[in-house]
């Protein structure tokens, strides 16, 4: 164990407190910023209420003086229209009295334009645009009004008018007054603070801007007139001329619909001056208060650096794989943060321990495992390459692992797995024991031992477990089959040599288990010929090399056929027939014997359903098919796409599908039986338990093995065991066949002992679907029995 008591160097925790002073410095900025920005939101709304106070003032101004210039103009033009003559100048249409009097009115009242309107809508005193827009300025007029703004030609104008009464109304004076920078520049003497007031006007697609420029179409102008229409609102925009706050005040013509407005606008600038010696002191505040921040922050960060960086140095020596702990001082959260250090440390090194030991060690028996035996055999094989010694892998295999399993539970076969283990290693104490995985054990002998050392030690394992073990209150059969390959000359490098020994052990378990086989060149040769008959059948099941011929079964008691068996062939493309013998073994292995044995079914059903219908099919079924949960779904989907009914189809299965347990095979049976399909049980005698098979279910077919039909003639013990087959049967109500009837004299002692049917060349050879029909027929035809 390393303790680190050394300082922290001085860059590192430099560093490290520059860091907490910059977050501690951070934050303060933050928040600094944060509450600049709500104090600059609340400033400047403040500035807004004010200016908005201002521009509402300043318009309200500019209403009352309109009005007071309104009521002015009006009582000018009253007491024009009281004078009699010039009443009878509008009566009687005297146009120059009328226009020598509005040339007097106009200088009187101080304006640029007046004109009389008769009833009938005739201006006399002014022309050109304006004359028109006064000329319907009487009639527009509604709900007590008496002025209104137009524009006119890019101008804007104010129109006042005044009745002309005698008594009646006869006519009506009205003034127009232009809205130029004049009139603007009088409105903004007015107002108590320095804004601009500017005439805007619509353009044709309803864009507002204004005559002189400064103002031009912008949405924001459009809104902000939009909505003072029905509210007083002060806004910013940010125009040519610089962001100011702006109110609007549409101002209504003739219509009632404003055709100008009066936008009304102050500097932000400006708004904000009274402000600035507030916003200065703020920033001013603010940094006073950031230096003493960092000032106190690099005071704090040194006394949390330290500690901390010891902490980091530690990590760092931990992270490079050293053991480390570092010095706990004081109780505060610091101390507290070393101590959890300190005990993370002690867990990692352990967990590291621990894993590393898992990740090459069996957690079950604790031995070495296929990664660890793989790197050591990889070691010594490059050892013996350089000092030319030689090395034996010894692979050693559980005969009936799953067996056992099954039988007597995982418990059971996990103890069995531990004490082999344990064997292995007492046995070979100078040795490597590997479980490479499930119920597979390998040995690496690379020290220099004697020649006999592999053989003697293969022979003391397989005699330790011939006696059957007591594990857990079971007494357990057990027995192992072990290969050796001894190298180099069995496999210069791992991978040949651990392959090698593996083909050994495959070949020991061919030669009925429970003892040791060396390595032979032989066997290589036969496993690559396996692998390539492998390829093969996988080829043939793909291109449908596959065939199936039918040999008869002679029915005895009706002197008829009876029954045709399935017999599967194979025609290799380059190697011609291949025997069942051969490759029926490989797709047992691999598994392809499912979805041939499935071919199979289809094809037979196929070609049974066009033969009579007293004839039926027999199928042979293998275990790895039959234990197969959706057997009876298979089955159930041949029949009813060919058509066969059940009862023609006869499955045929060997007493080895027990050997796994019973309970499953027996409900599979009963499933058959229940869907009106025949079982019948294959080459019966040469099993074992026969006799507890029958009384579990009863099958509809017994078939005579042919090692008993061979000598029936012959031998009388052949022949009284036939005898006790078929009088078995007959007691449980089953059918007997005899398989491989050749001579007469078999016949006549199978028929003699009351055998049902037989099978054999005696009758016919296996034939083709085609072959078959045409037996069927001869056969009728000629009334051919098994006699002749």
């Amino acid at each position: 164990m390393i303790r680190t008591h050394l300082p922290f160097p001085a860059i590192r925790f430099t560093h490290l407190r520059t860091k907490l002073a910059v977050l501690y410095a951070g934050l303060f900025v933050l928040g600094f910023l944060g509450v600049s920005i709500i104090a600059q939101g609340v400033i400047h709304r403040q500035a807004q209420r004010s200016v908005t106070a201002e521009l509402a003032t300043s318009g309200v101004v500019y209403d009352r003086l309109w009005a007071m210039r309104q009521q002015s103009l009006a009582g000018s033009a009253e007491v024009l229209a009281r004078d009699f003559g010039f009443r009878s100048a509008v009566a009687s249409g005297d146009r120059a009295t009328i226009v020598s009097a509005l040339t007097t009115l106009k200088a009187r009242a101080g304006v640029s334009i007046a004109a009389v309107v008769g009833l009938d809508g005739s201006v006399t005193g002014v022309d050109g645009p304006i004359a028109t827009a006064v000329a319907k300025l009487p009639f527009q007029l509604g709900g007590g009004r008496r002025d209104a703004v137009v524009a006119v030609g890019g101008e804007t104008y104010r129109l006042i008018e005044s009745p002309i009464l005698a008594p009646t109304e006869m006519g009506w004076v009205i003034f127009a007054i232009r809205l130029d920078a004049g009139e603007m520049a009088a409105l903004e003497k007015l107002s108590a603070i320095p804004l601009t007031a500017t005439i805007v006007q619509p353009d044709a697609a309803g864009h507002w801007f204004a005559s002189d420029g400064t103002i031009t179409a912008d949405p924001r102008v459009d809104m902000l007139i939009a909505r003072s229409e029905a509210e007083r609102v002060v806004t910013t925009l940010d125009l040519a001329d610089g962001e100011a706050f702006a109110l609007a005040r549409p101002l209504k013509g003739p219509m009632g619909t404003p055709q100008a407005a009066l936008l009304l606008r102050y500097p932000t600038a400006l708004a904000l001056a009274p402000f600035r010696p507030i916003q200065l002191g703020i920033v001013l505040a603010g940094l006073f208060v950031l230096v003493l921040v960092i000032f106190g922050s690099l005071r704090l960060a040194q006394t949390i650096a330290r500690p901390i960086a010891a902490l980091q140095r530690a990590a760092q020596t931990l992270e490079e794989g050293t053991r480390t702990e570092v010095e706990v001082e004081g109780a505060d959260e610091i101390g507290q943060l070393a101590d959890s250090f300190n005990r993370m440390s002690a867990g990692i090194v352990e967990r590291e321990h621990r894993i590393t030991h898992l990740a090459y060690h069996d957690s079950l028996t604790d031995l070495p495992n296929r990664t660890f035996f793989r790197q050591s055999l990889d070691r010594d094989m490059a050892r013996i390459a350089r000092s030319g010694e030689d090395i034996a892998v010894i692979c050693i295999d559980i005969d009936e692992f799953k067996l056992i399993n099954d039988t007597f539970g995982h418990p059971a076969g996990d103890a069995l797995l531990r004490h082999v283990g344990a064997l292995l290693v007492d046995l070979a104490p100078e040795g490597l024991v590997a479980r490479l995985g499930g119920d597979e054990f390998a040995i690496i002998l690379s020290d220099t031992f004697d020649e006999d050392r592999p053989r003697a030690l293969a022979q003391a394992i397989v005699d330790a477990l011939i006696e059957p073990l007591e594990l857990d209150q079971n007494t357990i059969p057990v027995g192992v089959s072990l290969g050796i390959a001894i190298g180099p000359g069995d496999g210069r490098d791992a991978g040949q040599l651990l392959k090698n020994a593996d083909l050994a052990l495959y070949r020991a378990k061919q030669d009925g288990r429970g003892v040791f086989r060396f390595f032979e060149t032989s066997l290589d040769l036969a496993a690559r010929a396996r692998r390539q008959l492998e390829l093969d059948l996988r080829t043939a099941l793909r291109t449908g090399q596959f065939s199936l011929n039918y040999q008869p079964i002679f029915d005895l008691k009706n002197d008829r056929i009876g029954g045709f068996e399935a017999l599967l062939r194979w025609e290799h493309p380059t190697r011609g027939q291949i025997a069942p013998v051969e490759f029926i073994p490989i797709a047992e292995d691999t598994g392809l014997i499912l979805t041939i044995g499935e071919w199979v079914l289809h094809e037979a059903c196929r070609e049974a359903v066009h033969w009579p219908e007293h004839v039926r099919i027999a199928v042979n079924v293998s275990t790895l098919q039959f234990r197969n949960p959706g057997f009876a779904a298979i089955v159930m989907q041949a029949l009813s796409r060919t058509g066969l009914t059940p009862q023609r189809l006869e499955i045929e299965i060997t007493e080895s599908v027990f050997l796994d347990g019973e309970g499953p095979v027996v409900a599979m049976l009963h499933q058959l039986r229940a869907m009106g399909i025949r079982v019948a049980l294959d080459d019966f005698g040469t099993g074992y338990s026969s006799l507890s098979y029958l009384r579990s279910f009863p099958f509809d077919k017994i078939k005579i093995d042919k090692s008993f039909v061979d000598s029936v003639a012959s031998d009388t013990s052949s022949a009284a065991i036939v005898r006790a087959i078929v009088d078995l049967a007959n007691a449980l109500h089953m059918e007997t066949t005899a398989e491989g009837v050749e001579d007469a004299s078999q016949l006549d002692q199978l028929r003699g002992q009351g055998c049902s049917s037989i099978q054999g060349y005696l009758f016919s050879r296996p034939v083709d679907g085609a072959a078959a029909g045409s037996l069927i027929a001869n056969v009728y035809s000629s009334g051919v029995t098994a006699q002749g």
